[in-house]
């Protein structure tokens, strides 16, 4: 399996090279593994690391500490998304097959939340779950004129 490492080091740098105080691929590490910590922001996300240096000191050699929250949206801000996603999702995958785990799917009403363009019809969401590890990977909103199981394909190759 490749390491969380492997996956994100292609991915490309657009950021100047003056003034650029920490590594792409260390941003990018540290946000995950906030992020998987339940940090949803930025300024949080930098406290969070900050309080953590040390840690990230020893396993990432930070030669200028931990980014500040500017610099981790600064970051965000610049690369390119789909390719972040489609690199995190072939994360997930690898640590998919290689442990083994179940995926649960599951359709859900969107209570409350009528749409009104399409004549105050309710939506449906698919969710796809992996219920080892307490992670969501994927939803997709069921067309109108559908229902959850011919979803269910789609959100799978997703």
């Amino acid at each position: 399996m490749k390491s969380l490492f492997n996956h994100f080091e292609v991915l490309e740098d657009p950021r100047d090279i003056r003034g650029k105080k920490h590594e792409l691929i260390n941003i990018i590490i540290m946000t995950i593994y906030g992020i998987l910590c339940g940090y949803t922001d930025f300024t949080n996300l930098a406290d969070f690391l900050k309080v953590h240096e040390d840690y990230f000191n020893e396993i990432l050699q930070l030669k200028n500490g931990t980014p500040s929250h500017d610099t981790l949206s600064n970051v965000f801000k610049v690369i390119d998304s789909k390719k972040f996603m489609e690199l995190f999702i072939e994360w997930i995958k690898d640590i998919v097959k290689e442990k083994g785990m179940h995926l649960s799917i599951d359709g859900k009403a969107i209570k409350s939340a009528r749409d009104k363009v399409n004549g105050g019809n309710t939506p449906y969401i698919v969710s796809a779950f992996l219920s080892d590890i307490g992670l969501s990977i994927g939803q997709l909103k069921v067309d109108d004129k559908s229902n959850e199981i011919t979803a269910i394909p789609e959100l799978i190759i997703c």
